[in-house]
């Protein structure tokens, strides 16, 4: 099946949320004169600056102007870049092909190797068989142990689509779990309603 990067994103997202609302809620302590009373409250030696003096001091300054931290916020923001850089790549859905199956391996009889192609057109060839559809495809994912099906279908509008996509789950994706001798997984269907394949010559009451 396709991979989103869903559960990253929220992870990124509610790590970024807390970072801004610290931020916040940091920024609006300091402006409100309330950080800096609770700073000399706690002991921890640290005032608020004065009305008019600087927010950095000429050490500090210094500090900043030194080539240790200047290469430091250098490498700082290289590796931002490349954090972002890895998030946006992480947006691309991805399709997990999967590896040709291993049907059979035995030390006296041999191994026995299907590509997961040659399966998908045997489930899709049997979905054709099914009253009422005009054209199907498949796409097999996964292993073989945990094998993932997803089928395209066009129906006509007059098929029984319940029927359809019960002999779907109970014939087709039964018989590709039997020939790999493991459950399905996943099983996805898309389900197209072809209009300009209605008969004229027949009437379903």
């Amino acid at each position: 099946m396709r991979q989103l990067a869903g559960g990253l994103n929220r992870g990124w997202l509610a790590v970024i949320g807390v970072l801004l609302l610290l931020a916040g809620v940091a920024g609006a302590l300091a402006t409100t004169g309330v950080l800096g009373r609770l700073l000399e409250a706690g002991g921890t030696g640290w005032s608020a600056p004065a009305g008019g003096s600087p927010v950095v001091d000429g050490a500090a300054t210094g500090l900043l102007a030194q080539p240790v931290a200047i290469v430091a916020l250098a490498v700082l923001g290289v590796i931002l870049a490349v954090l972002g850089l890895a998030w946006l790549l992480a947006q691309i859905p991805r399709t997990n092909a999967a590896q040709p199956y291993r049907l059979h391996d035995d030390a006296v009889s041999g191994l026995t190797v299907c590509p997961p192609e040659v399966l998908a057109t045997a489930v899709a060839d049997d979905i054709r068989t099914y009253a009422g559809v005009n054209a199907a495809s498949a796409v097999i994912r996964g292993t073989s142990g945990a094998p993932e099906l997803t089928v395209k279908v066009s129906a006509d509008d007059r098929t029984d689509l319940r029927s359809l996509l019960t002999a779907i789950r109970t014939e087709a994706a039964a018989n590709l779990s039997t020939a790999l001798d493991a459950p399905i997984a996943r099983l996805g269907v898309q389900l197209d309603i072809d209009r300009g394949k209605r008969t004229t010559s027949s009437v379903t009451l």
